[in-house]
C-alpha cells in the first residue's frame, strides 16, 4: 500500500455546511496497482442532514487517477512575511485541507496544505465533480488485497487519518 493521502474539506455558511473526510491511496504492487478512495461526508442544508460512506475503485473511474496527477500540479506555496501579510478573511465557504507526500521525499514525509477558496479548494472543487458519478456504496473487492478495511469507520478513525494537524 503507498503512503495515503486525505482531503478535509469542512465548513460553510448561509445554512449549507459540509463535513467530509477521504483517504485515497494505491493498493498492489508491481505494473497495475490499483487506487482506491474512501470517503464519509456529512451535508446539512438548510436543517435537512444526510451522511454518506461511499468508495471509489480506480479500475473502473479514469477521474481518480487525473484529480491524483492534478495534485502534482499545484502551484508552490510560500509562508507569509513582514511584506506578504495575509489579505482578508475568507467567510461562508469550507475550508479544505490537503495532506500527501512531497515531491521527491521519503516514506513518512507529510506536506499540508489548507486554504480557503485557493488553489486546494478549486481542486477539490473540480475533482469532485468529477468524481461524482464513481462514488460506490460497496466497498470494492481487490484480489490480494488483504488490508482494504474502511479507514474512516468510525468518528474516531476520522480523527486519527487527520494527524498530524
Amino acid at each position: 500500500m503507498s503512503q495515503p493521502y486525505r482531503v478535509k474539506q469542512q465548513g460553510g455558511g448561509l445554512g449549507i455546511f459540509v463535513d467530509e473526510a477521504v483517504v485515497f491511496h494505491r493498493i498492489g504492487e508491481g505494473p497495475e496497482p490499483v487506487w482506491v478512495m474512501e470517503r464519509r461526508r456529512r451535508d446539512q442544508n438548510v436543517g435537512v442532514v444526510t451522511f454518506r460512506h461511499d468508495w471509489i475503485d480506480g479500475r473502473t473511474c479514469p477521474a481518480l487517477e487525473k484529480a491524483i496527477a492534478e495534485i502534482g500540479r499545484l502551484p508552490p506555496i510560500a509562508m507569509a512575511g513582514l511584506d506578504t501579510e495575509p489579505r482578508g478573511w475568507v467567510s461562508d465557504v469550507p475550508e479544505v485541507t490537503l495532506i500527501g507526500p512531497p515531491a521527491g521525499g521519503r516514506m513518512g514525509d507529510l506536506v499540508l496544505r489548507r486554504d480557503l477558496m485557493g488553489p486546494v479548494s478549486r481542486w477539490w472543487r473540480a475533482s469532485s465533480k468529477a468524481l461524482e458519478t464513481c462514488w460506490r456504496a460497496k466497498q470494492p473487492y481487490i484480489a490480494g488485497a488483504y488490508d482494504l478495511r474502511s479507514k474512516l469507520s468510525t468518528a474516531q478513525d476520522e480523527v486519527e487519518i487527520m494527524r498530524p494537524y
